[in-house]
């Protein structure tokens, strides 16, 4: 084959089809005839295949060819299809090729006749993509392989047109690993001839495992008597046609084979033998006759048939008496009872044939899945080659249901076809703009929507009467003819005779006539429920394995839906249709398969192969002109040479273009130019290629394979040169390193024995220094030791001194120490009053419980009464059962109090000493603190800070008009503001631009705003309500906009320094205090401000505020503050104050304590608990409460943002409420939060039924038990149970029961909820609380009172739950508006009304949750096991947040929420550095194109001082006074919006353009832009009368 370097020339002279061209693309004057004669002519030489671009037509050849042995597989391996002759192989390789160097999946769609060679194509295409994707073979490869001749055996069949015709069709998935070798593949059946198994035309056999089966048997007799199988002529579904073998093909050899291939793919014996005893029964069935009784009503076996059904149950494992009630009865269910219905003979007939078709069916279907869990490639579906080998077009003399549905597939593909290769290329080429001749190609979408478009369409049609009971083929095509006889691809019958047996269909091949007769029956696919019934119980273990096959049809539509996607299952789905009994129908599945196929192929990239058949005889060397001349008209194989020669198979996008191809013009001196398009052009004419072989679009480059190829292999090879000259430095890198590494080794020696030679001498000399000094030491320490002995006199005399002294020093300790044990006993007394008290509440709280368990029965009872039975007995006096009981809890809590038996020094003692520690320890941290980050202030001046980050500023910002002529020369060079200057005090209320550098423009021009009103702030120039909204304003700038942060720090640095008013300096004081606490300083502005507020620690008048600004600093924040700070905290702030809140505890009692305005709602947390002495804060919150909502406050959110909010909202902060406080000292009017206020409650119950052992969480427990019961009504208490509690409440809050004051129940609404005394007078629950309280409460402490209330409490199954009030979206058995409860278990759906738990789910259920961010919905996501389980709960609530942030704190798993309607934005966080970076790197950009001379200075329209007050300079001076004003920094020429949007129209183009006509023309684009855009009316290239400006674009584009 010619190389592709000379394929341009051979292109450009054409050739002619006497030739026999490998690629019919390249002849010069093309049609039919043309094709064909090239066809035949490589026909005839044996070149059966054929480019058409990149389409292969492959010949049948009806004979063995030599040209698939493994020396072409590696002839053809890794090569392109132009490098080689046409092949089979070069297609599957260049699908390969593909799946490797793109994204894309690759399918090979294969298409043609019956008997055109689509199977033997298919396994050749397996073979090659075998044999090259592993250097060894892999047994998942020979799987494969055996699975095709498993297929084979089972689905094809001889007919007339074809001795080995595939009978259904199959598309095969296979699949790649990342190092792209083969791991398995899955196969989907498509349409199995069922008709086949019971009646075979003249000369056409059955399956072939039947024949093989029965050889197979023959051969061997012990398989013969295993199977029970006779001769061929026996059976009457095989004996039909007379044809039982095949020329050239040995059953026996064949059988064999199959059996191997079972044992590949892992069909054990047991298995195998039963399925063949099940294909033996098939054809056993076959045998069955029957005969009438005597009235017609039924029917009988003859006594042949008692011997059949004896074979058929031995072979399938079924009693004999089951397969003769199947074979003649049927069964109807009446009201719930099973009826026997014998049937007639003809339906006994017709239901044999029902019962084989089964069998088969189920059998095929259980192979196909046996295939695909052997080579399952698992996770690594995503990366496949899908082979699609279909039935072929199929009009014979008479056609059914199945040549329907055959032909149906065929018109699908072949719009697909079309589609891709006509449509798709030719839009393409208008959009972009490229010269072709328009191809008018064959569309059949009319007769596609004939068949399948509902809702009046041959399937919709059949699919209805199929619905009806009494539907017949008859009425079926009666009413067909009506409402379709007007389509034009329809056709009536012309004979009346035949107008109710058939109808036609005009296809894209020709029209069929099809019979309707069984056209239902067929459609409807009956299941056979009795046979699948008794078969779940055969002893052949096949037989009862091979009934999950029973709906055959669902899992084929599984299946079909697994493979097509996401995208293809909703649309499948939506789809759907279903008959009788919502099961699915024939018709109906095979259409949701083809769908869900499509969508498969149309996410791949596809590979043709057009396969045709070159006579009807099926012989050898025999070419029929006229049948290949017919092929060709209907597969349009003209019109694709026509576009494949016309059009740029190729497209590649041109940045695409030249990011690839841009190396080959590497060598050119001349750089290529900026567009895109002209510099790919340049690169095509520089490989001296045909200008007719490509063209450029608007964005893309469109090639024919004649210039692809030459593009890739030159690019290839200079890759290749590349990477063999870096080989080669990287080499001599490698070998130099060594070479340097072995002489530094070398070095290294050298000077280790050097250093030995040295190191010897110098311990010769150290020795002998030794010994000098050795003598002379000994000289010195005599003399000492004389002196020694005269000293120990003297020491021995202040010795016996010190002793003294300390022996007065233990007595005085003895003392202090008696006096300190004489204080812990005191300590002791008040220790042991406390851990008294916790005993005392854990065994009351203990006794209750037990008592509630001995009191209500072993079984669960709703009976509330029964479950409060012990609140009404009294106190259990010790004696025999009561005083192992008492014993009982002693022990407990003996045992409990062991482990924690208090230490000598009682635990408040403890305490206050860790507190006192702590603090000691704090203030040691904080000097230690102090200590690290203390810094140098000299080193981090603002003037060092100045230098290195601030803008330059002119020193006149008032522009040239105030120079005189004198100091012109001065001024115009532009000199700048020194730093010095820059970091102090300004007069002036302006700033020429911003003081540090920032890249967003808008910023810059705020940052001058700022100034303006710090200035106006500190000089007290503003209206006092007029202060606090420019504070906030500023500060409000920072939170948005994080580059104005260190900008408005620096404004304030400069204002303070040198200040000339002390009141102008507090004020700023008080600014940067508010702007600490809201947002912190930027990295590089750090330590330069903390050092600027460390100068003015010693300052009188400022010193406090620089104190703490220092400390606020040194806060850690993780996140800045969301709002400006409110009016309260800026006066707070001014005196350094803390804002003063209120929290409210559900007991009625509130406490106040000073919050700091950088404290979050956990430092509020735990200061709170200090103040109430609570031990542990591990599930308490803070909750904003207000009418509209109650929220859960987070840990990290600002209290102060909170007030701030309030603010805004104009909510009142405190307010007397509707309620009553109830107490000892008598009745209050409570005080309450106004619109808004602070709750402290439990959020998180981790073990509802655990005691807390601190007192003080016990009365919070119980007041919030008591909220829930009376104020909220969470639980579902009768009047009975609420009289009960109320007595409770009753004595603890006024002791025992005094008859005297019955005005203590006068606020009825304090102890019961609304629900209940709502329904009488209020005098009457007077009374009933007041006997509750003597009843219930009289006789217990306080204590005792709260232990039974949260003991009674504890028993409700809602206790530890949080409850939402939502409402369901949609429609469902409950009622819409609800309760969900959340509690460490799970979740809840609770009636709303009756407090009944309707459904329950542990967090194990739930998969996810959704919260829509913009509608007031959350979505509870569930995990289900079957699909009648519901996956789906969406309801609205205003807490959707809490609701899902309390179920994320009870399981972490579930923390990651969906947010809904959330943009899905990758959004990655970019330093001040990077974000530095960027803006510097487009201003080099916009340097470069300024040096260049490519752009044209603006004009400046003003004239400025030149052309105003030097009017009268003559010429000469004026053009060297420009030269001087011209400056050497371009930005000050091109200034932001020379870069920037405008609404004005260009005075001079943008780019140097030479020339006045074509400036003219540049500003016209630039106004036919901004017409185009909507920006102004006129101005450009519009024309009148054109709404849609496409004129205009057409003039702007043929301009350019």
């Amino acid at each position: 084959m010619l190389s592709i370097f000379d394929r341009p020339r051979l292109v450009a002279e054409g050739a002619k089809p006497t030739d026999g061209v490998p690629d019919m693309t390249v002849i010069s004057d093309i049609d039919v005839n043309g094709i064909n004669v090239n066809l035949r002519v490589r026909y005839q030489h044996d070149r059966i295949y054929t480019y058409t671009g990149t389409i292969l037509v492959a010949v049948n050849p009806y004979k063995e060819l030599g040209i698939y042995e493994q020396k072409q597989i590696d002839q053809y391996s890794g090569k392109k299809m132009s490098d080689v002759p046409p092949h089979v192989f070069a297609t599957a390789e260049s699908a390969y090729s593909h799946l490797q160097n793109t994204t894309k999946n690759q399918s090979c769609v294969i298409s043609g006749e019956s008997g055109a060679g689509k199977t033997e194509t298919t396994k050749f295409i397996l073979q090659y993509l075998c044999a090259v994707t592993s250097s060894e073979t892999r047994w998942v490869q020979q799987q494969i392989v055996e699975a095709n001749t498993v297929l084979e055996a089972f689905g094809n069949a001889k007919t007339i047109r074809n001795d080995n015709s595939s009978r259904f069709g199959k598309f095969i998935q296979v699949c790649f690993d990342k190092q792209f070798t083969i791991i398995g593949c899955v196969i989907q059946d498509y349409l199995l001839e069922m008709s086949r198994i019971t009646f075979q035309a003249a000369d056409e056999r059955n399956y072939h495992v039947f024949y093989q089966l029965i050889a197979g048997a023959t051969a061997d007799p012990e398989l013969k008597r295993a199977f029970e199988v006779e001769k061929a002529k026996t059976f009457n579904y095989i004996n039909q046609s007379g044809c039982y073998t095949l020329d050239g093909i040995d059953d026996v050899k064949m059988f064999e084979n199959l059996r191997r291939a079972f044992i590949v793919l892992n069909i054990g014996d047991d298995m195998s033998e039963g399925l063949f005893k099940t294909v033996g029964a098939v054809l056993w069935i076959g045998n069955l006759q029957f005969e009438g009784v005597d009235d017609g009503e039924a029917c009988k076996l003859t006594s042949n048939d008692y011997e059949i059904i004896d074979r058929i149950a031995r072979l399938l494992g079924l009693p004999s008496d089951h397969v003769v009630k199947v074979a003649t009865h049927r069964q109807i269910l009446v009201r719930g009872s099973v009826t026997d219905i014998p049937l007639k003979l003809h339906e006994a007939r017709e239901n044999r044939h029902a019962m084989a078709k089964a069998l088969y069916s189920r059998t095929f279907a259980w192979l196909v899945a046996q295939i695909n869990l052997c080579t399952n490639p698992g996770a690594e579906k995503g990366r496949f080659i899908g082979v699609l080998d279909i039935f072929g077009f199929e009009n014979f003399t008479v056609n059914s249901f199945e040549q329907l549905c055959i032909n149906y597939t065929n018109e699908k593909l072949h719009k697909f076809f079309n589609h891709y290769v006509f449509a798709l290329e030719q839009q393409v080429y208008s959009e972009e703009g490229i010269n072709f001749s328009h191809i008018n190609f064959t569309d059949n979408t009319v007769c596609l929507q004939l068949i399948e478009k509902p809702p009046k369409c041959v399937l919709k049609m059949l699919d209805d009467e199929c619905r009806f009971p009494k539907g017949t083929d008859t009425s079926y095509i009666e009413k067909q003819n009506d409402a379709l006889k007007k389509h034009p691809n329809y056709v009536r019958h012309p004979d009346k005779r035949l107008l109710l047996v058939e109808f036609g269909v005009k296809h894209y091949a020709g029209t069929v006539m099809y019979t309707v007769r069984n056209f239902l029956e067929k459609n409807k696919d009956v299941q056979q429920e009795q046979l699948f019934n008794f078969m779940r119980k055969a002893k052949n273990p096949f037989v009862q394995d091979v009934t999950r096959f029973q709906d055959v049809l669902s899992r084929s539509l599984d299946m079909a839906k697994q493979q097509a996607g996401a995208s293809g299952r909703e649309r499948a789905a939506s789809t759907g249709s279903k008959s009788t009994k919502g099961k699915l129908t024939v018709g109906d599945t095979f259409k949701q398969q083809l769908v869900a196929l499509v969508e498969v192929l149309d996410l791949t990239n596809p590979w043709y192969v057009r396969c045709l058949k070159p006579n009807s005889v099926k012989s050898a060397n025999k070419y029929d002109d006229e049948l290949i001349i017919t092929q060709l008209r209907y597969s349009g194989m003209l019109d694709i040479i026509r576009i494949r020669k016309e059009g740029f198979p190729v497209h590649v996008p041109a940045k695409t273009f030249l990011d690839k191809y841009r190396c080959l013009a590497s060598r050119d001196p001349t750089p290529l130019p900026k567009d895109e398009k002209q510099a790919a052009a340049r690169i095509l004419r520089s490989m001296k290629l045909p200008e007719t072989e490509w063209q450029i679009g608007k964005t893309k480059v469109f090639l024919r394979q004649t210039v692809f190829d030459p593009l890739e292999e030159r690019r290839k090879a200079l890759l290749h040169d590349t990477i063999i000259l870096i080989q080669k430095y990287w080499k001599r890198y490698v070998y130099r390193k060594r070479y340097l590494r072995m002489k530094v080794a070398a070095v290294k020696i050298q000077a280790f024995v050097r250093c030995q030679i040295h190191r010897i001498r110098f311990l010769r000399k150290r020795r002998a220094a030794i010994i000098i000094q050795a003598q002379w030491r000994g000289f010195i320490a005599r003399e000492f030791v004389a002196e020694l002995r005269r000293k120990r006199k003297l020491e021995e005399e202040e010795r016996r001194r010190r002793l003294a002294e300390m022996e007065e020093k233990r007595r005085r300790e003895e003392m202090e120490e008696q006096a300190r044990q004489e204080k812990m006993r005191s300590e002791k007394t008040v220790e042991d009053s406390f851990v008294a008290a916790q005993r005392e509440l854990y065994s009351l709280a203990r006794m209750a419980e037990l008592k509630s368990e001995k009191s209500m029965p072993s079984s669960k009872t709703d009976d509330l009464d029964a479950m409060f039975a012990f609140l009404k007995e009294k106190p259990p006096t010790v004696g025999g059962e009561e005083t192992s009981f008492v014993n009982q809890i002693q022990s407990e809590l003996d045992a409990m109090f062991q482990e924690s038996q208090p230490k000598p020094d009682g635990s408040r003692t403890m305490r206050r000493k860790r507190r006192v520690q702590k603090k000691l320890l704090g203030l040691a941290e904080d000097e230690d603190a102090k200590k690290e980050e203390a810094i140098n202030v000299q080193d981090y001046s603002m003037l060092t800070y100045a230098e290195k980050w601030y803008n330059d500023h002119p020193k006149d910002s008032g522009g040239l008009g105030t120079l005189t002529l004198r100091r012109k020369g001065k001024s115009l060079r532009g000199d700048a503001v020194p730093k010095e200057e820059m970091i102090r005090y300004s007069k002036s209320s302006t700033l020429a631009t911003s003081l540090i550098h920032m890249h967003d423009p808008e910023n810059v021009n705020v940052a001058c705003s700022i100034f303006k009103d710090l200035s106006k702030f500190m000089r007290g120039d503003l209206k006092p309500d007029q202060v606090n909204l420019t504070i906030q304003s500023v500060i409000a700038y920072g939170l948005e906009r994080p580059e104005l942060r260190d900008e408005i720090f620096c404004q304030l640095m400069k204002q303070m320094t040198d200040t000339p008013k002390p009141e102008y300096t507090m004020r700023l004081w008080h600014m940067l205090c508010l702007c600490v606490v809201a947002f912190p300083p930027g990295k590089s502005l750090n330590k330069y401000l903390q050092a600027f507020i460390r100068r003015h620690f010693d300052d009188a008048s400022v010193g406090r505020y620089a104190v703490w600004c220092l400390n606020t600093l040194r806060l850690t924040k993780a996140t800045p503050r969301q709002l400006p700070p409110s009016s309260m905290e800026i006066t707070c702030v001014k005196n350094l104050n803390n804002l003063i809140c209120r929290f409210y505890f559900l007991d009625g009692k509130a406490k106040a304590i000073g919050v700091d305005p950088s404290a979050t709602a956990s430092d509020v947390l735990r200061v709170l608990a200090d103040k109430i002495e609570l031990k542990n804060v591990d599930g308490w919150a803070l909750y904003e409460v207000n009418p509209e909502h109650e929220h859960y406050i987070r840990g990290y959110e600002y209290i102060a943002d909170i007030l701030a909010g309030w603010e805004r909202e104009k909510r009142s902060s405190i307010q007397l409420t509707k309620y009553m406080t109830v107490s000892k000292k008598g009745h209050s009017q409570a005080m309450g939060a106004g619109d808004s206020k602070f709750v402290f409650r439990r959020r998180i119950f981790r073990n509802p039924k655990d005691i807390p052992q601190d007192p003080v969480e016990y009365h919070l427990i119980y007041a919030q038990a008591v909220h829930s019961v009376v104020r909220i009504d969470e639980f579902p208490v009768d009047e009975r149970v609420a009289l009960q509690l109320a007595g409770l409440q009753a004595q603890v809050t006024w002791g025992n029961f005094d008859e005297q004051n019955q005005d203590r129940y006068v606020n009825v609404q304090e102890y019961l909820p609304e629900r209940i005394f709502a329904t009488k007078a209020a005098d009457h629950w007077i009374r009933a609380i007041a006997i509750a309280h003597k009843e219930y409460g009289s006789g217990k402490t306080p204590i005792q009172a709260k232990v039974w209330y949260l003991t009674s409490v504890k028993n409700f199954n809602l206790y530890g739950s949080t409850l939402f009030f939502v409402v369901y979206k949609g429609y469902w058995s409950y009622p819409n508006k609800l309760f969900i409860t959340v509690d460490k278990d799970g979740f809840k759906f609770v009636n709303s009304r009756t407090k009944a738990v309707m459904a329950e789910f542990a967090y194990s259920r739930l998969e996810n949750l959704a919260v829509d961010i913009i509608d007031m919905a959350i979505t509870f996501n569930m995990k289900t096991k079957s699909p009648e389980e519901q996956k789906y709960f969406t309801f609205e609530t205003p807490q959707k947040d809490d609701l899902a942030a309390l179920i994320a704190s009870y399981s972490p798993h579930h923390s990651n929420i969906v947010r809904v309607g959330e943009a899905k934005l990758r959004r990655s966080r970019v330093t001040e550095e990077e974000r530095s970076k960027a803006w510097e790197e487009v201003r080099l950009a916009r340097k470069l194109l300024a040096d260049r001379n490519l752009l044209r200075r603006p004009s400046d329209s003003s004239g400025g001082f030149l052309t105003t007050t030097l009017r009268r300079y003559n010429k000469a001076k004026l053009e060297r006074l420009q030269k001087q004003k011209e400056v050497k920094d371009f930005e000050k020429v091109f200034k932001q919006n020379y870069w920037s949007y405008s609404k004005s129209r260009l005075a001079q183009p943008l780019s140097m353009v030479v020339g006045d006509e074509l400036e003219d023309l540049a500003c016209k684009m630039f106004g036919s832009l901004q017409v185009y855009a909507g920006i102004t009316n006129s101005g450009g290239f519009e024309v009148e009368d054109d709404a849609e400006h496409t004129n205009l674009v057409q003039i702007v584009i043929s301009k350019c």
